[in-house]
């Protein structure tokens, strides 16, 4: 039996975990490092200052996070959000969080690695549900955990009141295990990004980005919400 629970400060290595897997997207790259010439525990200590920090509107805010649990261990995490829901784009909160964490002489650093992967990004449509950090423990996977995870949050946004008609979510193309698994929940490719330098495979996962898009329509059609 599945359960589900808001993440809190007692889940915070957990969450940490479940960021860094799902940006390596199942390769050994991960792009706060190869950005940022961090390592393994510089990173970590970013993510959890960021985590804990817990502003909302973007995809390292802490309370944004539902967990999923099995035999009451952790099993999977997903992040969600309405996109610029007080007018401002979640790329702008994150990066002035990272900005406050990071300090200008590492941004200034990084600043043509970042102009250099500004060639996959997507932007995110306000107003509808965002997805991020899609994490499932290799121990419970092959159970359904992450779309039982998404259909979690969109219930929960649904329940508090939220109005949104579309949910979104980015994904390496290089990642097939998710794509199978959001097609089957009935999310369809909307945009797909591919960048033609090669040397992008030293800081990405994958050359192309795609973004993934689900009508709640669809969902109440199906009875997989009610």
């Amino acid at each position: 039996m599945i359960t589900y629970k808001r993440a809190t400060e007692n889940d915070i290595d957990f969450i940490v975990e479940a960021i860094i897997e799902a940006e390596k997207s199942g390769t050994n790259r991960l792009s706060y490092s190869t950005v940022f010439d961090y390592n393994f525990d510089q990173v970590n200590e970013l993510i959890k200052n960021a985590l804990l920090e817990d502003i909302p509107g973007h995809e390292l805010s802490l309370s944004g996070f539902i967990l999923a649990y099995i035999n009451n261990e952790h099993a999977g995490a997903v992040c969600s959000w309405i996109e610029a829901v007080e007018e401002i784009p979640s790329a702008v909160i994150k990066a002035n969080v990272l900005y406050y964490f990071l300090g200008q002489e590492t941004i200034l650093k990084a600043s043509p690695k970042a102009k250099f992967i500004e060639t996959l990004n997507i932007s995110r449509d306000a107003g509808t549900l965002q997805i991020e950090s899609v994490y499932v423990c290799n121990k419970y996977r092959g159970l359904g955990v992450s779309n039982k995870l998404i259909l979690e949050h969109i219930k929960d946004a649904i329940r508090v009141g939220n109005s949104f008609s579309k949910v979104q979510i980015h994904v390496a193309e290089t990642n097939d295990a998710a794509i199978k698994s959001y097609l089957k929940l009935g999310f369809k490719t909307k945009i797909r990004k591919k960048c033609e330098d090669p040397d992008i495979l030293k800081i990405l996962p994958s050359d192309t980005r795609i973004m993934m898009e689900l009508d709640i329509h669809d969902l109440y059609k199906n009875k997989l919400i009610v």
